[in-house]
């Protein structure tokens, strides 16, 4: 057994691993820190995961077991993990979520492309979002991960968050985009939500889920993957007027944009 501390989201938190590859995948996360609480792989996580993805490997199964774990522990300290990619930009985050292969990752390395200046990666697949409430406010802020999904878009970095966009296919050709109304949030913020096997965690993650939906302006986004794509988003998200860089980037070059910004 494999016995060391990480810290996320601002929490340190103890990992217990069958295999050294947990520490390693850990590794830019690793801290000296007293943990709060300590997790590790329960075998009938692992075996529910193996079933839905039988041809991964023993130690990425536990790696994705330990997260779940993780995801379920944070709850009790008003954190909520979603699926999706999120970036920031001047500061202020934006997660982009969609079912696995629309195309959210295209999304967030076509603001890069077309954006650029001011656009940072915060987590590609598993952000952390720590619901702060204090003065009648409340502030929801967006933490990276070692999680974060086959491109390795991550960077150890936070921000506070400005919105969510929930992404789909364009059936007619043409970009649109339109605010969530309420009574749609919930369900679509449950699609991208880890789901404990413990009813609190749950419940807290719940609450803390319609505290996200009172917080943050939603949107659902119909679009392609264009350069308009982008203006149709970004001028939604953050309120600016959109204006094209014109520059042609390849996937390569985006990725080590990501990792020079």
């Amino acid at each position: 057994m494999d016995v060391f501390s990480i810290e996320l989201a601002g929490v340190p938190m103890e990992i217990r691993s069958r295999y050294n590859y947990c520490r390693w995948f850990c590794r830019d996360y690793l801290t000296d820190r007293p943990p709060v609480f300590s997790v590790y792989a329960e075998d009938d996580r692992i075996a529910e995961l193996k079933e839905f993805s039988p041809e991964l490997r023993d130690e990425f199964l536990e790696r994705d077991a330990i997260y779940s774990a993780i995801a379920s522990r944070l709850s009790a300290l008003n954190r909520v993990t979603l699926h999706g990619a999120c970036i920031s930009y001047r500061g202020r985050g934006y997660l982009f979520a969609a079912a696995s292969g629309t195309g959210k990752s295209t999304h967030i390395g076509l603001w890069k492309q077309y954006v650029g200046e001011g656009v940072d990666i915060v987590n590609g697949d598993k952000p952390i979002f720590h619901v702060q409430e204090g003065d009648g406010q409340t502030k929801i802020t967006a933490y990276d991960t070692p999680w974060c999904g086959k491109e390795g878009w991550n960077r150890k970095h936070s921000a506070q968050m400005g919105a969510i966009c929930f992404i789909s296919r364009s059936e007619d050709g043409k970009n649109h985009i339109r605010p969530v109304e309420p009574e749609e949030a919930v369900s679509l913020l449950l699609r991208h939500m880890f789901h404990p096997y413990e009813p609190e965690a749950t419940g807290r993650m719940l609450e803390l889920l319609d505290k996200i939906i009172e917080t943050l302006p939603l949107y659902d986004l119909r679009c392609d993957m264009s350069e308009d794509a982008v203006r149709c988003s970004f001028e939604a998200l953050t309120g600016e007027r959109y204006v094209s860089r014109g520059i042609q980037t390849t996937r390569s070059e985006i990725q080590k944009l990501w990792r020079m910004s």
